[in-house]
């Protein structure tokens, strides 16, 4: 696939996957909203720390407790490029979507989407139901336990890690269910496309440019409009009270004009914001002038806060701190898939660790593909989702152009996958210091789409996708459907 002709503005999310899987580039439209200078919080120095040399939080607690009856755990594989999954299989009939994946308190995968066509269902449906759909599922991935049909396509979902309640964001609304799935606690009116949960139940849900805060009851306890920001996730822990809001915002000040920055906000319950990352003046950016945006933003199991990011370019604010774009970031590279150079302006992905409570980033590492055939170019690869075990092993999902590291060495369940087929929806598992990648695979297999969740936590782990062109990896157990969305499970590790 050729690389992306140079851009200095995305489209919306949606059109732009389509272009990228057909080789196009898009041609986005430029984003509106009040430029701001706000200079950045300059918190505790940026260091790798435990992100760079060994397990991250040097053994603070995670949150809430590991899932029960769970099974054991897995070693990681001798080669990053074979994974053996416990399922894999698709959802229901062509024209669905899987969207959101995670783990309940008692192992179990919690899957939320669009479906129709789900074989051997026995729904549950909450008002007036529709396509919109949780699934239940065992925590092999096997099993079909319950289908909860809701109101609206589900875009998002987040387990409580404590209690099990399933915050759930449709296109309708915004609902918490109980651990069951079987009633709502509460039901908020309102598109959301994001949703997450804390450990006490704090509940925000992006709706457009805003963040809604809700309680365990469903209150309103706050909303969080950044001004002249596009909203893109939302993340909340309930341990710092903080809710983190990420973004970018479009400014046509300084020497690159114009140029999107990426941002990171932390707010308290009542909105008030008590740190940000990123989000530096446009005055102060230099020659960093590749758009940047913060696209994924999620409390891992190890109690840190991870984001994913993209950038339209190498020099972009990524290579810097979070907090002083005058230091360079603490990002970790180990070969030529984690180093921004020879990118030219091709899309790629950022992942990072921060203290959540002070904002300080502790590890970095750029993601990218390559094309072998011309002189290993960068090509465009971007995120569609991010999360973290107990031990702080990074899980990133998304959607990659040819190609990822040894793409045709992958194997899945010993099968050695079809060619590169026009849009390779990838999973990739780093390590705690982020030096070694455990696991860097595709689940297309001659087909196209993208990875849209992941989740591991107490020996399971799950990646759900959008199925663009059938051809994903089959097997084993049984089949859910024909097409549409897609789910694999493979073991977590200890």
């Amino acid at each position: 696939m050729p690389t992306i002709p140079r851009g200095r503005r995305w489209t919306a999310a949606g059109a732009g996957l389509v272009l990228l899987l057909s080789g196009c580039a898009p041609d986005p439209a430029p984003r509106s909203g009040a430029p701001t200078t706000t200079a950045p919080t300059a918190g505790a120095p940026d260091r790798p720390a435990a992100g760079a040399t060994g397990a991250p939080g040097g053994g603070r607690a995670g949150l809430g407790p590991a899932p029960r009856d769970c099974p054991a755990p897995g070693r990681a594989p001798q080669s990053a490029s074979r994974l053996d999954p416990t399922a894999g299989s698709y959802l229901g009939r062509a024209g669905g979507v899987a969207t959101a994946v995670d783990v309940s308190p008692t192992c179990q995968l919690v899957v939320g989407g669009r479906f129709t066509g789900l074989p051997g269902e026995q729904a549950t449906t909450i008002g007036r139901g529709g396509a919109g759909a949780v699934l239940l599922l065992d925590g092999a991935g096997r099993r079909l336990l319950r289908t909860v049909r809701v109101a609206g396509a589900v875009e998002d979902l987040e387990v409580r890690r404590t209690g099990g309640e399933i915050a759930v964001a449709t296109d309708r609304g915004v609902l918490l269910l109980d651990a069951a799935a079987g009633r709502a606690r509460w039901q908020r009116g309102g598109a959301a496309s994001r949703v997450a949960v804390g450990s006490a139940g704090t509940v925000a849900a992006v709706t457009g440019a805003t963040v809604t805060v809700y309680d365990l009851a469903g209150a309103t306890l706050a909303r969080i409009a950044p001004s002249g920001r596009t909203v893109s996730d939302v993340a909340v822990d309930d341990r710092s009270g903080l809710v983190f809001v990420s973004g970018f915002r479009q400014t046509s000040g300084g020497r690159c004009v114009p140029v999107q920055i990426a941002y990171l906000h932390a707010y308290d319950r009542r909105g008030r914001l008590r740190w940000r990352a990123y989000d530096h003046p446009a005055d102060r950016l230099g020659d960093l002038c590749a758009d940047s945006r913060a696209d994924r933003v999620a409390m891992g199991r190890d109690g840190r806060l991870y984001l994913a990011g993209e950038t339209a370019g190498g020099n972009s604010v990524f290579v810097r701190s979070a907090a002083d774009v005058g230091r360079p970031a603490p990002n970790v590279v180990t070969d030529d898939f984690s180093r921004a150079t020879n990118t030219g302006n091709a899309h790629h992905t950022y992942l990072a660790r921060f203290d959540p409570a002070s904002g300080r980033q502790l590890a970095g590492q750029v993601v990218i593909s390559r094309i072998d055939s011309k002189g290993n170019r960068g090509n465009t690869i971007t995120p569609l989702a991010i999360g973290a075990d107990e031990s702080g092993r990074i899980y990133a999902g998304g959607v990659s152009a040819y190609q990822i590291a040894d793409r045709s060495r992958v194997t899945l369940g010993g099968r050695r996958l079809a060619p590169y087929a026009g849009g390779d929806a990838w999973v990739l598992v780093l390590a705690p210091d982020l030096r070694r990648r455990l696991s860097w695979v595709v689940l297309t297999d001659g087909g196209a789409g993208a990875v849209r969740g992941v989740a591991a936590a107490g020996g399971v782990a799950a990646a759900v996708a959008q199925v663009d062109k059938a051809g994903f990896w089959r097997g084993p157990g049984p089949s859910l459907g024909t097409g549409g969305g897609y789910l694999a499970a493979w073991p977590g590790l200890g």
